[in-house]
């Protein structure tokens, strides 16, 4: 092994140690408090909470099926993706669903805050719970279904857990990637530019502060993802001209270390967006203390009745 590729793998080794068991454990809990915050609190009223709720439960699926694991092989030594091949197939299974459920779903998120801000009143009326529901049932079926691909394609090979190389499957799964990558970005810029717009025109209707305080989180979401996932998508780019060159074995290891440090980037954005939602929203704040204060009582109460045993 090289210098390089020496000095490459100690500060990954360090990275998965010191950044992502912390990136870890903060993403876990940022994204249930998230799911319960919307779920249980006054903002489940809202249309677009549904999405929220979803592209929290996704990023858990990210965090679990990929920050986790890559912690367990940089402490252990253990790939449990090569130890068998299901958990081959349904980890790539799970973990893909993951990054795509909740780029879709934070792509529906923009489109509808572009709805609502839409000077167009048809456009608006658009914006209803019943779309939100059969947007998220009907979406989240097609994509399951149509990543059972990954069930079929991936494989144990030369040690690791990859796409098939014998058949056109892994030249499929890299253009796959590519577009599942460009694809949500230009739609988030898009339509992120296009609300942008109108509220700057001055159109943004005067309703509820809690309305308005959504529209805050999600255009704060939006653009802190853009921000951390352009270079993964760089990467892919990059990674998708390059395929078929002869490399290098310090590129061949650069070319992994690249790809390891944006992948966590995306891990950092799946564990910072309850803190981005704490900084940003006083609404959001208040039904975290509120609900934080439900579960405090709820302990006393259970604490109380157990001294009276």
């Amino acid at each position: 092994m090289s210098t390089l590729a020496e000095q490459l793998q100690n500060i990954l080794l360090n990275i998965s140690q010191y950044y992502l068991i912390p990136i870890f454990i903060i993403g876990i809990f940022g994204n249930i408090f998230n799911g319960i915050v919307f779920s249980w609190s006054t903002l489940r009223n809202n249309r677009c909470s549904l999405y929220f709720i979803i592209a929290s439960m996704a990023q858990l699926f990210v965090l679990i099926f990929g920050c986790l694991f890559r912690i367990i092989v940089s402490l252990t030594g253990f790939d449990l993706n090569v130890s068998s091949l299901f958990i081959c197939k349904f980890r790539t299974y799970l973990f893909v669903n993951g990054i795509i459920l909740s780029r879709h779903f934070l792509c529906l998120i923009s489109i509808d805050r572009w709805m609502v801000t839409s000077t167009n009143v048809s456009i608006r009326n658009l914006s209803t719970l019943r779309m939100t529901r059969l947007l998220t049932i009907i979406s989240t079926i097609i994509w399951l279904l149509f990543n059972i691909h990954l069930l079929i394609g991936f494989h144990i090979e030369h040690n690791s857990c990859t796409g098939n190389s014998e058949t056109f499957y892994l030249s499929f799964f890299t253009f796959f990637s590519l577009i599942v990558s460009l694809a949500p970005l230009i739609i988030l810029m898009i339509f992120t530019t296009l609300t942008l717009r109108n509220i700057t025109n001055g159109r943004l209707m005067r309703r509820r502060n809690q309305k308005n305080q959504l529209l805050r989180l999600s255009m704060i979401q939006i653009i802190v993802y853009i921000l951390s996932n352009i270079p993964n998508t760089i990467y892919s780019v990059y990674a998708s001209i390059t395929a078929n060159y002869n490399k290098t074995n310090d590129q061949i290891v650069t070319d992994g270390f690249m790809n390891l440090m944006t992948s966590n980037l995306l891990y950092t954005y799946c564990a910072v967006i309850f803190f981005l939602y704490t900084l940003v929203s006083v609404t959001f704040r208040k039904e975290c203390w509120s609900i934080c204060r439900r579960f405090q009582k709820k302990i006393r109460t259970i604490y109380r009745g157990s001294q009276q045993l």
